[in-house]
């Protein structure tokens, strides 16, 4: 993934974990942009209003809407076809994980405990969101966690 102007977009409820994210954002790619929004309505609005962001992170556990129903509603309305939009969540909730799979997000994240833990899964992501689609888009790639980048 280039470094160089992207613009991310956060839609996610907990300021805390937004600061997270930010931070761990900001090591592997220090030029990006990040904005915040605090819900799913929030994300869609800006999405079609705004400037099309280079990268999308949805937490799932929201409130108003969602990050998968964001993510359905994404998809179903054509809105990001080239954007890649990560799906992260601290629930490992398999019909969430099989429904982003569906509906066309790149990444499901699981959050972990740590912080530098994190940032360890957001250097990975950042390095398979550079490679090509079909080589990211790989089961053994989709759901990242704490110990996926080990493999």
């Amino acid at each position: 993934m280039k470094n160089s102007s992207i613009n991310i977009l956060i839609a996610d409820d907990d300021n805390d974990d937004v600061l997270m994210l930010t931070e761990a954002l900001q090591d592997n790619l220090p030029s990006c942009k990040c904005i915040h929004k605090q819900d799913g309505i929030a994300a869609l609005r800006h999405i079609k209003t705004d400037v099309n962001p280079d990268i999308v992170f949805l937490d799932v556990n929201m409130p108003l809407k969602d990050g998968i129903n964001c993510l359905k509603d994404i998809y179903n309305h054509n809105l990001l076809p080239t954007t890649p939009i990560v799906i992260w969540s601290t629930s490992q909730n398999m019909k969430d994980i099989k429904i982003a799979d569906e509906y066309g997000a790149a990444f499901y994240i699981i959050k972990p405990t740590s912080f530098s833990e994190f940032k360890k899964i957001i250097k990975r992501a950042i390095e398979l969101l550079g490679k090509p689609k079909s080589e990211r888009v790989d089961k053994s790639n989709f759901v990242l966690r704490e110990t996926s980048y080990y493999n």
